[in-house]
């Protein structure tokens, strides 16, 4: 295999994870040619790794206009692949392996419970002898580095990260966490150890995190930051608390200090900085988009709302994981 292509169009978290093909490839087999496509908006989290050839970036608004995807295919086939990965079933990813044509094409392997390892697993069915990377390396552009380091260059370390959600709470119920919860847990941790605190988010989440301005040393970039503004901010951060959702996975990618707060999904960023804290109950981890249990105009799932403030405060102070 001398050329290969990669398709992975979301979501953020399972792009991010995908990396771990071209690493492990790169690492053992540094000659070979790895492409990757994927959907425009988060083609900037990819760009710089130094693991990935070349990209193609599908246009998200035209993602399912037959024309635009069969030329996109014909523009492929002439790269001519020896094997594509294919990590998603999706019609419109079949059809764009189909029409650039590779001598292989390979489907997401089944034989690993976590995102990371069936990647790798799909990757060693093409190459032999790959070693699973220890972290994940994603790598940003020089000028956004700058921009948020100057940005943030007069707040107090430690810096942690709060990412609340809440823009998908109705699609992804399970994995967000009470906005009140939030904000005293950042009253607690600013007692422990006093800190500056950044909560970040969509647009659309901005009102819905106001609430966080009423922790101390605190500062809301929801709305505010672009995608890979977010991601630069969190490989500065000395510890990133989310529930599971795209911009954890990302702060895995830097090997930043993560912790996960898990109701429905039993996940966790990749790497050995990455750390959980699950339900206080049987009910839980049943991986369902939509909860039974939640009445009408209810929003938190009972899972989530069984994670307490005082066990994050407490698993943080165990696991030392502002030092």
């Amino acid at each position: 295999m001398k050329k290969i292509l990669i398709i992975r169009l979301g979501a953020i978290g399972d792009v991010v994870h995908s990396t771990i093909i071209p690493q492990s490839i790169k690492n053992t087999y540094p000659d070979v040619e790895c492409h990757f496509l994927t959907v425009d908006f988060i083609s900037s989290l990819i760009e710089n790794s130094p693991y990935i050839d070349k990209i193609f970036k599908i246009d998200n608004k035209k993602k399912d206009n037959f024309f635009y995807l069969l030329s996109l295919g014909l523009k492929l086939r002439k790269e001519k692949y020896d094997a594509i990965i294919n990590l998603t079933n999706s019609s419109r990813n079949i059809f764009l392996s189909l029409v650039a044509n590779p001598s292989k094409i390979i489907k997401r392997s089944k034989s690993a419970n976590t995102p990371v390892g069936a990647f790798f697993k799909t990757g060693e069915q093409v190459f032999d002898g790959l070693i699973l990377p220890e972290a994940l390396d994603l790598a940003l552009s020089k000028e956004v580095e700058e921009k948020i380091s100057s940005k943030i260059f007069s707040y107090k370390r430690p810096f942690i990260i709060f990412s609340p959600g809440g823009d998908n709470d109705k699609l992804r119920q399970g994995r967000i966490w009470d906005i009140e919860k939030w904000v005293e847990l950042g009253k607690e941790l600013q007692k422990k150890q006093e800190c500056t605190i950044f909560v970040i988010g969509s647009k659309s989440e901005k009102e819905y995190h106001q609430k966080c301005q009423s922790i101390p040393n605190s500062v809301v970039f929801s709305g505010e930051l672009s995608l890979e503004e977010s991601a630069s901010l969190s490989s500065l951060a000395d510890l990133f608390i989310s529930g599971d959702s795209g911009p954890l996975h990302i702060a895995s990618g830097f090997n930043t200090k993560t912790l996960a707060l898990l109701g429905s999904t039993n996940t966790k960023a990749y790497g050995k900085n990455a750390y959980k804290i699950g339900p206080n109950i049987d009910c839980k981890y049943c991986n369902q988009k939509q909860c039974p249990k939640l009445k009408t105009g209810e929003k938190i799932t009972p899972c989530m709302q069984s994670i307490q403030v005082v066990d994050v405060v407490d698993f943080v102070d165990k696991n030392n994981l502002l030092n």
